[in-house]
């Protein structure tokens, strides 16, 4: 019996509960039913033509142009500013501190096979007849946090079976100065010219250009200093204006520190670009160099170059890029003293310039073509009997490059140089035939380069 008694209890409490959640239940479906009755009679009165319809629209179009002017407020807090990330967030922006502090990692194989047909060149023109891995190349960049970002970028040449690792690129920039200015710090591919800071695997051509190897190496000018640049703010055109100084210890492809100078490198770089239409724009600019090749300050080399670019571009099917430099080099001598009269008289200059000129031409997706021109010469350059010697460099080059992707491609070209230098006394006029094989593959997220 005393258990039937404590079954009895726990089935009035079972009944209780479930006449509680009924009564719950019910206030709940009521209050429910009780909103969708005064919902319904309430779109019943917004139907009748005397309404307050036009009060409701007219509240939500005034939300929308303060919300618009919210965001325009806000836009100013970034004016300015070079970069693509803000430091200044709407309320509706998703806070990006996070991805900013993630970085992109790669890494790049450049490998070159290279064949002259009378004879191996050396690796001073990086004409060995074999197949090599030019460069291996791996590199982070990205944002350090909302003010700054940072690169770095280590490489290994392959030289006589050897291959050397190097710090190519180590800097950090700041994008968010004001008036359209950035300031970038440490060691760095300088900003002169068209190809200096583009890396030879992402260049349009496997070799480097005769002017750009005689005058900077078949790299690079790499140097540790600082750049500084601004962007103009006209309308109609794209003006931006590079001054750097570095500290002038190397010049071009370099294994060590370098040499001790006693003044700093000086360059300016004033760069323009102007979009025509139709899927057609255009980057020029005039570069000008100053460094001492020498430790005792006895010389200077004083470089003035120009570059320039078009490019058509259709949705990276179809492309049509014309570019070319110009460089002219002047090395000037301290003055000597006549031993005799004890007069001091100016040293002639050594003076050379040199130009190339690209066109290619993608005509499908997977495949291009380009042809190049390059011309140097040495005006300094005297015969035996002192008189100046006729001398000039001539090289076409006709090239095929399949593109596999972004991120990979294969090309095969074909250079034929004239060389005429008549302050030899033999072989005045030589002709030489050289082919190229190269294959790229870029493993990873590589940055992109500018227009």
């Amino acid at each position: 019996m005393k258990q039937k008694y404590r079954f009895s209890k726990i089935q009035m409490g079972g009944i209780f509960l479930s006449l509680l959640l009924s009564a719950f239940l019910f206030a709940q479906s009521s209050t429910w039913e009780k909103e969708l009755d005064d919902s319904d009679s309430t779109n019943k009165k917004n139907t009748n033509p005397g309404s307050k319809s036009n009060v409701s629209s007219s509240d939500w179009e005034a939300d929308l142009e303060k919300d618009l002017q919210d965001q325009e407020k806000r836009e100013k807090g970034t004016e300015g500013s070079r970069g693509i990330s803000s430091p200044v967030q709407s309320n509706q922006q998703i806070n990006r501190s996070a991805q900013n502090l993630m970085m992109d990692a790669y890494a790049a194989i450049d490998i070159v096979g290279a064949w002259d047909r009378n004879k191996p060149r050396g690796t001073g023109e990086r004409i060995d007849n074999q197949l090599d891995i030019r460069t291996a190349e791996f590199g982070f960049n990205g944002a350090v946090d909302q003010w700054m970002r940072g690169t770095f970028v280590g490489a290994a040449h392959g030289e006589n079976g050897k291959y050397n690792f190097e710090v190519h690129e180590a800097w950090v920039q700041f994008p968010f100065l004001p008036f359209n200015t950035s300031l970038k710090a440490g060691q760095m591919f300088i900003d002169v010219g068209r190809l200096n800071k583009i890396h030879a695997h992402d260049r349009a051509f496997t070799m480097t250009p005769i002017v750009h190897e005689k005058f900077i190496g078949w790299e690079s000018a790499i140097d540790t200093g600082a750049e500084f640049s601004i962007l103009f703010p006209w309308k109609f055109i794209t003006q931006e204006l590079v001054l750097g100084a570095t500290n002038g210890r190397k010049w071009g492809h370099s294994h060590d520190g370098g040499t001790q100078k006693n003044n700093p490198l000086m360059y300016a770089h004033l760069k323009h670009f102007y979009y025509f239409g139709n899927n057609w724009g255009t980057q020029f600019g005039f570069s000008g160099i100053r460094f001492e090749p020498t430790t005792e300050r006895k010389n200077q080399r004083l470089l003035y170059g120009m570059d320039a670019v078009l490019r058509w571009n259709r949705s990276n099917l179809s492309e049509i890029m014309l570019m070319g430099e110009g460089w002219y080099q002047q090395e000037v001598f301290p003055s000597n003293m006549d031993p005799v009269t004890f007069q001091k008289f100016k040293s002639p200059t050594k003076d050379q310039w040199g130009a190339y000129a690209f066109l290619d031409f993608k005509f499908h997706q997977l495949w291009s073509v380009g042809v190049r021109y390059d011309y140097f010469t040495d005006k300094s350059l005297v015969d035996k009997n002192g008189d100046p010697a006729k001398n000039a460099i001539e090289a076409q080059s006709l090239q095929m490059t399949f593109h596999s992707s972004e991120f990979g491609k294969v090309r095969g070209s074909v250079e034929r140089r004239f060389i005429q230098d008549y302050s030899r006394t033999s072989q005045e006029e030589t002709r030489e035939y050289r082919f190229y094989i190269q294959t790229v593959a870029v493993l990873g997220s590589h940055p992109a380069h500018s227009y």
